[in-house]
C-alpha cells in the first residue's frame, strides 16, 4: 500500500503467519505490515519507525491473535488531535500465565503483593507508586463487568505489545533511545512520558483488546538478566517518576528475587 494510515510493526524472527492471518481478518485495511527482525528490540524499532509510511505506528509482538475489530478500535481515538498514543487489554488466557512470574503471581497476590500494589486497585495501562506496572490489562476476568462502552480513560502508559503512537510525535521526541538495552523494558513508556510532557494524551479503549499467547521461548531466560531491567527500571524512573518510598521495598524485592533466580540457575 502507497500511503498507509497505519503501519503495524511486528516484533519477530520469523514470520509470524498467525499474526499476520489476524492482521489479514481486520475491519480496518488501510495499514501495511513491517516485520521488525533486527537484534535489539530498541535499534528493530528505530529502524522499523524509519521505513513506515503510516502515520500511526502501532506495535506487537509475534505471539498475539486479534479479533477483526482491534485495529479498528486501536486507531479510532486519533481522530482527536490531542491523542498521541492508544492501547488496550493485553489479555493472557490463564493457562499462559505461568510462563511470566509477574503475571502468575499478580493473578492471586499475598496479602504483602496486594499492600505493595495499592491496595491491588483495578488500573489497567497503571504504573503503581511501587514503580511496577499494573497488571490488570492481562486478565480477561477482571474486566468482566466493566461496561465495554465507557469513556476513553487516560493510562499511565501503553501496553508494549498493544501499542499506537503517531510517528510524528515518537519523531519529535527522538525516537527510541537505544540506552534501554537487554529486553528494553521501559524503552516505549520512556516515549510516551516524553509525549505527555509536550501536552498529549494517551488513551485507554477496552475495546481495542488482543490476545497475548506467551510461551517459554528460546529467548526467556534473558528476562532473568536481573542488571540489564534494573538498570532500565531505575533509568525510566529516575527521568520521570515522582519518588516514593515503595520503590525501595519493591527494588530490593525485586533485587533478591533475580538473585534468587541466578541460584537456581547455578544449581
Amino acid at each position: 500500500m502507497a500511503n498507509p494510515r497505519v503501519s503495524v510493526v511486528i516484533l519477530t524472527k520469523g514470520e509470524a503467519p498467525a499474526v499476520v492471518r489476524s492482521l489479514e481478518s481486520q475491519t480496518l485495511k488501510d495499514f501495511e505490515i513491517i516485520f521488525a527482525k533486527e537484534k535489539g528490540i530498541v535499534r528493530a524499532m528505530n529502524t522499523a519507525l524509519h521505513n513506515a509510511k503510516g502515520e500511526i505506528i502501532v506495535r506487537v509482538d509475534d505471539d498475539v491473535e486479534m479479533p477483526e475489530r482491534w485495529l479498528e478500535e486501536l486507531v479510532e481515538p486519533f481522530n482527536n488531535p490531542e491523542v498521541a498514543g492508544v492501547t488496550g487489554p493485553t489479555l493472557v488466557p490463564t493457562s499462559r500465565r505461568k510462563y511470566r512470574d509477574s503475571i502468575r503471581l499478580a493473578e492471586n497476590p499475598n496479602w504483602f503483593l496486594r499492600w505493595l500494589y495499592d491496595g491491588n486497585e483495578f488500573k489497567p495501562g497503571g504504573i503503581r507508586k511501587c514503580g511496577c506496572v499494573s497488571y490488570d490489562s492481562n486478565y480477561e476476568e477482571r474486566f468482566i463487568g466493566y461496561p465495554r462502552k465507557w469513556k476513553y480513560s487516560t493510562p499511565d502508559h501503553l501496553e508494549g505489545t498493544n501499542w499506537a503512537m503517531r510517528k510524528n510525535v515518537v519523531l519529535l521526541v527522538g525516537g527510541f533511545d537505544e540506552k534501554f538495552d537487554g529486553v528494553s523494558e521501559w524503552f516505549d513508556t520512556d516515549v510516551e512520558a516524553k509525549a505527555k510532557k509536550l501536552g498529549y494524551r494517551l488513551v485507554y479503549n477496552p475495546q481495542a483488546y488482543l490476545y497475548h499467547l506467551l510461551e517459554q521461548g528460546p529467548t526467556y531466560h534473558e528476562r532473568f538478566d536481573g542488571w540489564g531491567r534494573i538498570k532500565n527500571w531505575l533509568r525510566y524512573h529516575t527521568r520521570h517518576s515522582r519518588f516514593h518510598w515503595k520503590m525501595v521495598i519493591y527494588l530490593t524485592v525485586w533485587i533478591g528475587y533475580f538473585a534468587w533466580k541466578r541460584c537456581q540457575k547455578s544449581r
